[in-house]
């Protein structure tokens, strides 16, 4: 029987090559005449609701909602022992802090350009090691994040993992809506959160038992 942590890392493997050839994909043949179309919403409602689910991923929200769990879940474990109501709040706030941390380095290392960049002058592509806005467009910051918690949630709740899991879907739809990012930096984002996500809980929950 493969133990816990070899079929996660498994599936992490394929996860990371399905990633890889989508992103491809994307870049090469559907970025461009997608934001294209979502450049052609500006105005419209469209924009006004894409906005309102974007903010609920914003980096204030969920670093509000990281710090608040690794504090509840560090006193509740030094209190009470780890039992798993201070493992489930600690794996809230590190699913999304590591998401977080990855995702800024990787923004940082790509630096590619931001669709607006491309309406401007161009622009399309990665210039490599930015910390510029406007050169930080992969992966998409509000979809790591939204994935790494929601997936976080989703694993607590199975029973109910398809609530928090299309609130992720739309915020990442937001993104490319309001035309901060091309499509295949929500698909990045994606991978990365949920990875994140899935990988706090095999070492909070699953490890032990091995």
């Amino acid at each position: 029987m493969i133990d816990s942590s070899k079929r996660l890392s498994f599936c992490t493997a394929v996860g990371a090559l399905v990633t890889l050839l989508l992103v491809v994909l994307f870049y090469q043949s559907f970025d461009l005449p997608i934001a294209q179309a979502a450049h052609s919403l500006k105005g419209t409602f469209a924009i006004t609701i894409g906005k309102m689910f974007s903010n609920l991923a914003s980096k204030h929200v969920i670093q509000t909602i990281s710090f608040l769990a690794l504090i509840a879940g560090t006193v509740d474990a030094t209190l009470n022992g780890l039992q798993n109501r201070s493992r489930a709040m600690l794996l809230v706030a590190f699913s999304t802090m590591t998401a977080m941390l990855i995702g800024d380095e990787l923004k940082w290392f790509f630096g590619r350009f931001r669709p607006p960049v491309f309406f401007e002058d161009g622009s399309f592509g990665f210039t490599w090691f930015s910390g510029k806005y406007m050169q930080n467009s992969f992966p998409s910051g509000h979809t790591l994040r939204i994935f790494s918690l929601t997936t976080a949630i989703a694993l607590l709740l199975p029973r109910k993992k398809y609530i928090p899991i299309i609130l992720a879907v739309l915020i990442g739809i937001s993104r490319v809506v309001v035309g901060k990012h091309y499509p295949s930096d929500v698909i990045f984002g994606c991978f990365i959160g949920t990875s994140c996500a899935f990988w706090a809980h095999y070492f909070l929950f699953l490890r032990s038992k091995e």
